[in-house]
């Protein structure tokens, strides 16, 4: 049992596609030499890393998904900075492998003046938990094929599920879980550019795939209870989101003093952090892998040509390319702080050997993509590189993350091999596993179609159990899926964010949370 008045320090959790990579947020308003006290009115602009989908919390896919979701919408449990879970929404909880039980705060109210009571949590979970929601990331937080009922008695809130899974707790951080008071469940259409929530700010207006504005709740008094959340200063009246894909074009924008915040996975950082009083902080946002498409006819669904392909890759220098250095290389489906993480498993790692790849991929024609988001795509065009010196015949595509994202939900499979950018954003193993297992999109999150019974029987036991039991399970499932080569750990990708004098926000897995953004007087 995990309960809130317990010590537990969650390592486990669900997360987002970069599917999200480094969101960067970058902040405009008054410049440093604005009048003292004219912020608590002033427009800041965040920049995103590419356009939303949709407001709606269920719906969201991407990082800049979920950054918007977390300015709108509280969950009941986040995520701290060190890996704790502290309380949102809920001020208690009791949570086991197969239910939950949560205390919901008293004084909140949603953007509509709605009091939120535990039957507004209820329905607006019941709506997450339902299939015909198609959430992308429901399996994160119940478990892949498994479903879930939410009851309220007043202000309590029981979620049962209906088979065990111990990531529940973690997976309920994450901004897709946000709670959507009565007016947004009854009418989701409405939810597709507007809001109704308990977060700090409320949607206003959006040039779509530009720019997004939202305006500060002034009644605002809780939010998720963060260890060192700034205190002094005020929140931006305004908040403007707006679409910077470009790492060097943020750096400008924040020298010229048009940005105050954002975030880099490139060292374009340095021209930003070395002006007089600016400040960052360097948080791990993302894990890496190398996803190889199993679906019939395709090269890779061969166990021998994906172990060519990591054969082929000096994943040493894939990751000097993609976060130039800053980046940890990893064996399992997370990183070294994540509960479970298994050292053991780099025994089973491939060693690289261009010569023996280049005589299984020699002639093979092979289909390379992936997202820009991370030091605009060099990490992909380094595994072109190196597969066409192993002999292959390679097409490439560098998408922004919105293509991208949408085209590994969608059954379109016109790729072979792609780097998957997870920003698991409550670090759980389990959420990284929901990749490989499972229905393929539209129905399930096995983005590359890997059927491995066995792994999947292991899995099932992490999944349902607590301790070394779910540990020595999820080494198990890892160790299989890397004997058959159905993925490849790479490294970790984290994000340097930026804050210019006089500014400071809280920032989680690389992600700067809106409502803590605070500018001094």
């Amino acid at each position: 049992m995990i309960s809130r008045r317990s010590t537990f320090r969650t390592r486990t959790g669900a997360g987002l596609i970069a599917m999200s990579a480094a969101a960067a947020l970058a902040l405009t308003a008054c410049t440093p030499g604005d009048s003292a006290g004219s912020t608590a009115s002033d427009t800041l602009t965040m920049q995103l890393d590419g356009p939303v989908t949709s407001y709606d919390p269920a719906l969201g896919a991407s990082f800049q998904d979920v950054v918007v979701m977390w300015s709108m919408y509280d969950t009941l449990v986040a995520l701290d900075a060190d890996g704790t879970v502290v309380p949102g929404l809920a001020t208690d909880w009791d949570v086991t492998a197969d239910s939950g039980l949560f205390t919901i705060r008293d004084g909140v109210t949603c953007s509509d003046g709605e009091e939120l009571t535990g039957e507004v949590v209820a329905n607006s979970l019941n709506r997450f938990f339902a299939p015909e929601t198609a959430a992308p990331f429901l399996s994160n937080v119940i478990g892949a094929g498994n479903t879930a009922t939410a009851t309220a008695d007043g202000q309590t809130v029981t979620i049962q599920l209906d088979a065990p899974f111990s990531g529940l707790l973690s997976g309920l951080t994450v901004g897709y879980t946000g709670i959507v008071c009565s007016a947004g469940t009854d009418d989701p259409s409405a939810l597709t550019t507007g809001s109704n929530g308990t977060g700090g700010f409320v949607a206003d207006s959006q040039i779509a795939g530009a720019s997004y504005t939202f305006t500060r709740r002034d009644d605002y008094e809780w939010g998720p209870e963060f260890a060192g959340v700034p205190t002094e200063g005020a929140r931006p009246a305004t908040l403007v989101m707006e679409v910077v894909e470009d790492e060097n074009t943020r750096a400008n924008l924040q020298t010229t003093g048009d940005m105050q915040i954002a975030a880099y996975t490139t060292d374009a950082w340095e021209r930003a952090a070395g002006q007089a009083d600016w400040t960052k902080t360097v948080s791990n946002q993302s894990d890496t892998f190398l996803m190889f498409n199993h679906t019939e006819g395709h090269p890779t669904a061969d166990p021998a040509v994906r172990r060519a392909i990591a054969q082929a890759l000096d994943i040493s220098r894939l990751n000097d390319v993609q976060s130039y250095g800053a980046g940890e290389l990893i064996t399992n489906l997370g990183d070294p702080t994540y509960e479970c993480y298994d050292e053991s498993l780099a025994d089973l790692y491939p060693a690289y050997d261009p010569d023996a790849a280049s005589k299984v991929l020699e002639g093979l024609s092979l289909a390379v993509n992936g997202t820009t988001l991370l030091a605009g795509g060099d990490g992909n065009a380094y595994v072109q590189s190196a597969l066409q010196e192993a002999g292959a015949d390679v097409s490439f595509q560098n998408l922004n993350n919105q293509q991208w994202v949408s085209g590994l939900f969608t059954p379109l499979n016109d790729w072979d091999v792609t780097i998957l950018v997870f920003a698991n954003t409550s670090s759980n193993l389990l959420s990284g596993a929901n990749f490989f297992t499972g229905s393929v999109p539209p129905n399930g999150q096995n983005l590359s179609a890997v059927s491995n019974p066995e792994a999947d029987a292991a899995l099932a036991v992490a999944r349902a159990t607590t301790g070394g039991e779910s540990c020595a399970a999820m080494a198990q499932y890892q160790q299989l899926l890397l004997e058959n080569m159905d993925v490849l750990p790479l490294a970790t990708a984290p994000a340097t964010v930026v804050f210019a004098p006089g500014v400071t926000a809280m920032v989680s897995k690389g992600f700067v949370r809106a409502g803590t953004i605070r500018i001094a007087d």
